[in-house]
């Protein structure tokens, strides 16, 4: 081999590595051996998408905003300032209105940035009074019937003394009174406050004493509580001889309270008051039962009446007194 032929070999081999090195570098790329783009599963099994995929949707998207309207209905209904208001009510009480308490009426959506709008229209409902319990048609008692009239009693003789109390009666009462307290007890009706049992019965003659007891003692023994009943009723004819004493029956609790409380129910006060019923021979002794007029079908006090399961609201003790009036023994 001559010169040039080794000139021309070294310049061959010269060119080749310079189009090989020129070729990889503008002519030639590697294959992209990046990692697979992660993808996550759609609402229909099997069908996938890139997650980061940069592609936009072909049409726009548009997010609705729906605004709800909410309508709420609030009854007014005037109270006496002595019942028990639920509290969902609007009160109004002596030309002032009580508003119940206000409560949020919606939340941001949770899919937008921005809040939706709750409209809220209040309907204000025509007061609806409830009629009052019906009582029979007889007529009342002649004027000054009740002038020599004692009536003795508990929470719910507390209720007619104070909110329906009968012209000429005396009255002695207290919340919570039983057969078990009546010799220390104190009245708290207004026309005997303070005075007890002893101080009322020997205060002036009676014709007519009424006696209204026997719910706070409802979960005791019954025999024990009767033998109280008499020893009071013995009480009455030693300090009044010619009184004709009239046992009046333990009003009924609603159904909610009969069918939930095992102490306080319509199966033991019916026991009770047949307890009284027995002893009246209707002459001396005599048994008044008001439950008919507050009784609903099932003979449970009318929920309509109630705003505690046991005692009548204030306005219904007046058809109470009422009724009484037309009694006549």
């Amino acid at each position: 081999m001559n010169l040039n032929q080794s000139h021309r070999s070294v310049l061959a081999l010269v060119l080749t590595a310079a189009f090989l090195i020129t070729g990889r570098i503008f002519v030639w790329k590697p294959a992209d051996k990046s990692p697979a783009m992660p993808e996550i599963e759609l609402d229909n099994p099997g069908e996938y998408i890139p997650a980061f995929s940069e592609t936009l949707p072909s049409e726009s998207t548009t997010t609705e905003t729906t605004t709800t309207t909410t309508e709420t209905t609030t009854t007014t209904t005037e109270f006496s300032r002595f019942e028990l208001i639920p509290p969902d009510y609007v009160v109004t009480y002596n030309g002032k209105t009580v508003a119940p308490t206000e409560t949020a009426s919606g939340q941001d959506s949770l899919l937008t940035t921005t809040s939706s709008e709750t409209t809220t229209t209040t309907t204000v409902a025509e007061t609806t009074e409830t009629e009052p319990p019906q009582t029979d048609s007889a007529a009342a008692a002649p004027a000054g019937y009740f002038n020599d009239a004692l009536f003795i009693g508990d929470s719910r003789m507390v209720g007619i003394a104070t909110y329906a109390p009968i012209e000429g009666a005396t009255n002695f009462g207290t919340v919570g009174l039983s057969t078990y307290k009546i010799a220390e007890a104190v009245s708290e009706v207004p026309d005997t406050k303070g005075q007890t049992f002893q101080q009322v019965l020997g205060a002036k003659k009676y014709g007519k004493v009424y006696i209204m007891l026997g719910i706070n003692e409802i979960g005791m023994d019954f025999t024990t509580t009767m033998q109280n009943m008499d020893n009071i009723i013995s009480q009455i004819r030693a300090a009044q001889p010619g009184a004709k004493i009239i046992l009046m029956a333990n009003l009924h609790v609603s159904a909610a309270r009969h069918y939930s409380d095992p102490v306080v129910n319509n199966t033991k006060i019916d026991s009770f008051n047949a307890l009284l019923a027995a002893k009246a021979d209707n002459t001396t002794i005599f048994y008044l039962d008001v439950n008919p007029v507050f009784d609903d079908a099932n003979g449970c006090l009318d929920a309509q009446y109630t705003s505690d399961n046991t005692h009548p609201y204030a306005k219904y003790y007046v058809t109470w007194s009422e009724w009484l009036q037309t009694k006549i023994f």
